[in-house]
């Protein structure tokens, strides 16, 4: 606590002691806490993608190109939501480019070690998702 008649610079005596730690950006967090974020390996002859999947308990994001833009599917177990460029897709009309890459992140999960933890409940969430949409 600083008080205003402190000198700047000053400590008081009981801050001393105190140890402050820096402040960790989101992907340090999540590396301390186990999350795991990589590159997407590419199928035996395939091309190389410009994706990166992050993984982390009930949740997952994954990162990519889209027609030249960056653009993210963020997925929570837990809530049963999925995001596309941070805007919840319940509340979107969806691009037949946006449900393609939607889809597709279906096949990365099936392929990845720690996407297949989240695989099934992100098919069934899109499922449900996209069938709502269409009545």
């Amino acid at each position: 606590m600083k008080r205003i008649h402190e000198q700047p610079g000053e400590r008081l005596e009981h801050d001393k002691g105190t140890h402050h730690e820096k402040l960790l950006s989101p992907l340090e967090v999540m590396k301390k806490t186990g999350g795991v974020a990589h590159q997407i390996i590419p199928k035996e002859g395939g091309r190389p993608p410009d994706g990166m999947l992050a993984v982390y308990r009930e949740r997952l994001t994954y990162t990519f190109i889209l027609n030249k833009e960056v653009a993210s599917i963020h997925f929570e177990r837990g809530k049963r939501e999925i995001y596309f460029r941070g805007h919840n897709i319940l509340n979107m009309e969806l691009s037949p480019e946006q449900v393609k890459a939607m889809k597709d992140l279906q096949g990365i999960l099936s392929e990845d070690e720690q996407g297949k933890l989240l695989f099934n409940d992100y098919v069934a969430t899109l499922g449900h998702i996209l069938a709502d949409k269409h009545k």
